[in-house]
């Protein structure tokens, strides 16, 4: 009986270790990478960091999140922060803007974010993805931006704000729903400077071959009086909706579009295909190794629990046993 005892618990060792080894399938953080991004003090004090994430991975994400922490010279924690990426589903190597709020220091000397910067206090700025959902559910995609412009604002609440005016087309068979637009504008060195949205579009039901405009600014940024590194040259821009919402593969996400002040901007720092693929390769190897070191280990544990199971149990039984099973089978 010891023995047994023995054999069953090294099968149940064995077991939650391959188990232990096998990724977390369900969390896909994995896939959503931060990609670029910086910061500035905007007009109320608040220090906000601006940027795009992608989806590395080969599913649809929804529900993506992330966490910021601001760090400084010593590695101490300066100020903790989280935001919700602007997108509702992410195809894969879609990219999509965020806009991440940190509204106080917390330093006993510096009371504000003017002071820590000159104080040299800002070290560097952690962003970490804290949650994103793999999905079977995709939005309708027949929506193209067919044309866009950019200007510096002149009416009321746009003044000197970089803004792009343009056009939408259902290009697709269905009828879509509640459309926004995401944008992302970038400075000359191609780094994120600032981000935008909109609010829902008119009308709100756009019929398949209609279209309908919209306008998007940069939030923050008056143009005619911020530094040359948050002067705008290009943008890019993501359209969303919320109907109709599809169901099956994810399809292969159509180039979003972009634009710029002048025909030698850069739109985007986006990696390039190749860096794309050696990314990809580099952050499935490790799931995959754990995958086989998983079913090699559960493999083992399941030769042990059969060599336990296939023992003869009636090797261990009396004699009385054996003979009171014997005539209850014969009544």
């Amino acid at each position: 009986m010891g023995k047994r005892m023995v054999y069953f618990c090294i099968a149940v060792l064995l077991l939650s270790l391959g188990l232990t080894a096998v990724p977390k399938t369900f969390s896909q953080t994995q896939d959503i990478k931060v990609i670029n991004y910086s910061w500035y003090i905007d007009p109320e004090g608040y220090l906000d960091v601006v940027g795009l994430v992608q989806n590395v991975g080969p599913n649809t994400i929804s529900s993506i999140a992330l966490t910021g922490t601001i760090v400084g010279p010593g590695q101490a924690d300066v100020a903790d922060s989280g935001t919700q990426v602007w997108v509702s589903d992410l195809l894969p190597k879609q990219e999509a803007p965020f806009y991440m709020e940190f509204i106080s220091p917390r330093t006993s000397s510096q009371t504000s974010w003017y002071e820590v910067v000159q104080a040299g206090e800002l070290a560097s700025i952690l962003l970490t993805p804290a949650s994103a959902n793999a999905t079977s559910s995709y939005q309708y995609q027949g929506l193209t931006i067919t044309s866009s412009k950019p200007s510096i604002g002149t009416t009321a609440g746009y003044t000197g704000a970089y803004v792009v005016n343009g056009v939408i087309k259902n290009t697709g068979d269905q009828t879509a729903t509640n459309l926004t637009v995401v944008g992302a504008f970038f400075n000359s060195t191609g780094s994120v400077v600032g981000v935008g949205f909109t609010t829902y579009l008119d009308p709100r039901a756009l019929v398949a071959g209609n279209t309908t405009t919209f306008q998007i600014a940069a939030l923050d940024l008056n143009q005619s009086v911020v530094p040359a590194a948050l002067q705008i040259k290009s943008y890019q821009l993501l359209v969303q909706t919320q109907g109709p919402i599809l169901q099956g593969t994810a399809p292969i996400a159509s180039p979003q579009a972009t634009g710029t002040t002048g025909p030698t901007d850069n739109p985007s720092s986006t990696p390039s295909s190749s860096s794309h693929a050696k990314s990809d390769i580099t952050s499935i190897f490790p799931i995959v190794l754990a995958l086989v070191i998983a079913v090699i280990v559960i493999a083992a544990a399941i030769v042990v629990v059969k060599q336990i199971m296939s023992r003869n149990p009636r090797s261990h039984t009396t004699v009385k046993e054996a003979r009171r099973a014997k005539k209850q089978k014969a009544r």
